[in-house]
């Protein structure tokens, strides 16, 4: 970290406060000081290894993160005695696939199906339980899978919903 008058230069993640219980700890402490302060991206945000933010309580931050360094929801970008910056990921519309129990009999059919359509749309996926989760642009995307899932609607249920998305670390997207 590179102090500037007016700006600090961060170029690593101290850590995530969801996956270091003693980071946590350091946080809930500093915020019940009412010195913790957020600021909050954009997943696409996220990925940049540049960019210039401002927290919440005006703090001027200037990203210079080595490539391939993606910042994740609540980490800490910044901590000193006297202040903690973290990360918030801003909640997206997402897609959710979930498989009905009744789709036992189906599932290598539904399988393929469903992987072959998300495949097609080159989207992150976030899989939880029996449900599968992908960043969509529009409603119309909704009606669009409904369609082209339609062969399997009895098994299948395919909704809209706002969560903060986190794409599976395996599951990567690249470009044909």
């Amino acid at each position: 970290m590179e102090i500037v008058p007016g700006l600090i230069t961060v170029s690593s993640i101290v850590g995530n406060i969801r996956g270091d219980p003693r980071l946590a700890e350091v946080y809930h402490r500093m915020a019940g000081k009412n010195m913790a302060e957020s600021i909050t991206i954009s997943r696409s945000e996220s990925q940049r290894s540049r960019m210039r933010k401002r927290s919440d309580k005006g703090t001027d931050i200037a990203f210079t993160l080595d490539q391939g360094v993606h910042i994740r929801h609540r980490d800490v970008v910044m901590l000193t005695e006297n202040k903690i910056v973290v990360i918030d990921i801003e909640p997206e519309d997402v897609a959710m696939i979930e498989v009905k129990e009744n789709a036992k009999d189906e599932i290598l059919n539904l399988g393929i199906r469903i992987g072959h359509i998300i495949g097609n749309l080159h989207r992150p996926i976030k899989i939880e339980e029996n449900r599968i989760f992908f960043p969509i642009q529009a409603d119309t995307e909704i009606d669009m899978l409904r369609n082209l899932l339609h062969p399997i609607a009895d098994h299948v249920e395919i909704k809209k919903t706002s969560m903060i998305f986190e794409p599976e670390e395996e599951m990567k997207v690249h470009a044909h």
